[in-house]
Formats: structure tokens, C-alpha cells, sequence
């Protein structure tokens, strides 16, 4: 092939490889400007996908309309595209479309927020992310699990309340220990667990045994995990403690036991111990940890953005003060709280993009210890909102007393 043959098949592909250029930077410009907007979210994810498909579809009907082949070949070549797309979609549209449906109604209804325990079939245990088509949820073995969005709304689905739930478990003990004894000790047991308004019930009367329900009110659900355990341990102590027996008929068909002896362990002799090292986290921390990191960074966003609308009543209430050295001070502290705004902001900002991974995470410790910091910072500018605010409700109190 010569120079000239050459420069003409350029001239003929030329149309092609403007199409095929541009498609490329758009994909790239929408990239671009999706991260300088810093929006990392899974939701605007997914939107900066949806549109960069779009674009890449057009862009590939401008391609094919530009090959200098017959038009016959080029309606083929985008009939066969229209019959694979259309297939991919019509397999794949029911499931897709039933989700985002989904994940639009767990919007609207708001079941629940992200670090709410949540529970739904055999899947238990913390919300990490709420997104458009699926829902992520820690469990107590600290495992992430993926529930599509249409098996939330499909099945009944339990969510703990974060102003308490109750906590409860069920012991079988004998008829010959009377129910007053047993109540009791039960609720003493509940009592030092910590539970709040504690009750006993007596669910059933068995061949072998009496089936007790004992529990109470946990308002401190993040410690939901500990509390029933505690509860448990509380139980063996309060009816072990009182010489009251915790046998099953089960345990009684398998092994006959001698007149005399008791199924309760041997009190053991009473020794002067070293205080125990208080464990630097409780389990909850632990088996929760993502969860707790999401309920974080999900409560600052929060707050940041009701710290946005709130700084411009607070301008308005501090140029309406009269006393112009309270209004210069007011609007030092003002200027002061704006900049501690925008530190905070570009901290979570950039742990943000951490836990999106639109940036190196650095190690787990070290980044759940950044967060945590990043939560003591929003909880001090939150005090100093407080405290601006009380201030200057002070100053227009005074005023309209003077004015009365």
C-alpha cells in the first residue's frame, strides 16, 4: 500500500476516529467531574456509571454511522448490537428492576438507618450501607453480607430501636422450688445486668419442668450483644448462688445422678485477685466495627449539612445585635466556629474517600482511630454551635426585657 493509499483509508476512518475520540473523553471528562464534585457515594456511583453507559452507547452509534462501509452493513452491525443488548436486558431486567424498586420504597418508608441492628430471616446484625439496589449489613461474626434490596421487602424484616429494646432469655427449672423463690432471683439477676423495668414470666408448664421468660429494657442497644450474654451469666449466678438447680429433662434421661447429688459447680474458695484489666474495646466495637464507622461518618454528614443552613440564621441574629463590641466578639466566635466547619469538613471528606475507596486506605486500626477523631472534632464544634447559640438567645432576652 502506498503513502497515497495510505492517507486516503486516514481520510476515510477519519469520521471513526473523531467518534471514537471524543466517546473517550467524555467518558474520562465525566469521571473527572464527578471526582472534583466529590461526590463518592454509592447512589452518585452508581448515576456516574449510568451516564458514562449512555455516553459510551452513543458514542458507539456514531462510530458505526461513521465506517465507510454500505448502510445495509451498518443497520446489521447495530440490529446485532440492539438483539445482545436487548437480551442482556431482558434477562437481567426483572431482578435489576425489582431491586432499584425496592431500594426506592426502603427510601420512602425509612425502616431503618445506617448502624441500626436489623434483622431478616437468618441474616442478624449491623447496617453499614443503605444503596439503590442492595443493603450491606455487618454480622456478630463481623462478616459484611450483601441483602438485595427486594429480599428487605420481600420478607418480614425486625429492626432494633435505638431508644431500647428489650432483652430476654428462658431457663427450665423444677417444680419443687417454689415460683416466688425463682421470680426473685431473676429479677435480681436482670436488675444487676443493668435492664430496666425487669419482668419474669412463666411461659410453660412441662412434664419435667417449668419454663421461666426473664428480661427487661436495654436502652443502650450499641451494647445489645454483651447485655444478653451478661444476662445469662447473671442467671447461673443469681440461681446458683440460692441453691436452686438448673437441670433439663434432657440432661436427667441421659445420666441418672445418685440420691444427693446437685447439678450446681462447687463454690470455690474466695481469693484476693488482681483487679482485671478492663478490655481496651467491648465486643460490639469489635464484630461491629464497619457499622459503627458507617453510623459515624453517616451522623457528621449529617450534621455538617444542618451546620451549613444553621450558619446563615446565626449571621443574621449576630448583625442584629446593637452593642457593636458584643457584635465584634460574636463575630469572631462565628468566624472562628466557620473555620473549625471547614476543617472538619475536609477531614471527613478525605476519610470519606478512604472508606469509599476512592483513595489508599490506610490500616484499619489506624483508620477507625481517624474516625473516632474525626467524631471528637464534630462533637466540639457542635459545642461551639451550643454555645454561640445560647449566647445570643441571652443577648435577645435581655433585649426584650429592656424593651418590656
Amino acid at each position: 500500500m502506498g503513502i497515497g493509499e495510505g492517507n486516503l483509508v486516514l481520510e476515510e476512518y477519519l469520521a471513526s476516529f473523531i467518534a471514537l475520540g471524543v466517546t473517550i473523553i467524555l467518558l474520562f471528562g465525566i469521571e473527572y467531574l464527578f471526582r472534583r464534585a466529590k461526590m463518592v457515594t454509592g447512589d452518585v456511583k452508581l448515576v456516574r456509571q449510568l451516564i458514562q453507559l449512555a455516553v459510551l452507547g452513543i458514542g458507539l452509534v456514531f462510530i458505526i454511522f461513521s465506517l465507510p462501509i454500505p448502510y445495509a452493513d451498518k443497520e446489521s452491525i447495530l440490529q446485532l448490537l440492539g438483539i445482545i443488548a436487548g437480551a442482556a436486558i431482558a434477562l437481567s431486567s426483572t431482578t435489576f428492576i425489582a431491586n432499584a424498586m425496592s431500594g426506592i420504597m426502603l427510601r420512602i418508608i425509612k425502616p431503618f438507618r445506617v448502624g441500626d441492628y436489623i434483622e431478616s430471616e437468618t441474616v442478624f446484625g449491623r447496617v453499614t450501607d443503605i444503596h439503590i439496589l442492595h443493603t450491606e449489613v455487618q454480622s456478630i461474626d463481623r462478616d459484611l453480607v450483601t441483602l438485595p434490596n427486594l429480599k428487605l421487602v420481600s420478607n418480614p424484616l425486625k429492626t432494633i430501636r435505638t431508644s431500647g429494646t428489650i432483652i430476654s432469655t428462658s431457663v427450665s427449672l423444677g417444680y419443687d422450688v417454689s415460683w416466688k423463690k425463682i421470680e426473685k432471683n431473676l429479677l435480681l439477676a436482670a436488675e444487676k445486668t443493668g435492664l430496666e423495668t425487669p419482668f419474669v414470666q412463666v411461659l410453660e408448664l412441662g412434664d419435667f419442668s417449668v419454663t421461666y421468660k426473664v428480661g427487661g429494657l436495654l436502652k443502650e442497644v450499641e451494647n445489645l450483644i454483651s447485655v444478653r450474654s451478661e444476662l445469662k451469666k447473671g442467671i447461673l449466678d443469681a440461681l446458683h448462688g440460692n441453691d436452686i438447680e438448673i437441670v433439663s429433662p434432657n440432661f436427667m434421661n441421659q445420666r441418672v445422678l445418685k440420691d444427693g447429688i446437685v447439678c450446681i459447680p462447687q463454690k470455690e474458695p474466695e481469693k484476693p485477685e488482681a483487679a482485671e484489666k478492663t478490655p481496651e474495646k467491648k465486643p460490639e466495637e469489635i464484630i461491629f466495627d464497619k457499622a459503627i464507622e458507617a453510623e459515624i461518618l453517616d451522623r457528621i454528614e449529617k450534621f455538617l449539612e444542618s451546620l451549613e443552613n444553621k450558619e446563615k440564621e446565626l449571621e443574621q441574629q449576630v448583625n442584629s445585635v446593637l452593642d457593636e463590641s458584643r457584635e465584634e466578639a460574636l463575630k469572631e466566635k462565628l468566624k472562628l466556629l466557620k473555620n473549625r466547619k471547614e476543617e472538619v469538613k475536609a477531614d471527613f471528606e478525605t476519610v470519606k474517600k478512604q472508606k469509599e475507596g476512592e483513595e489508599e486506605k490506610t490500616d484499619p486500626e489506624l483508620f477507625s482511630r481517624q474516625v473516632q477523631s474525626l467524631n471528637l472534632k464534630a462533637d466540639h464544634l457542635d459545642i461551639r454551635r451550643r454555645k454561640l447559640e445560647r449566647e445570643l438567645k441571652k443577648i435577645f432576652e435581655e433585649k426584650e426585657l429592656l424593651e418590656g
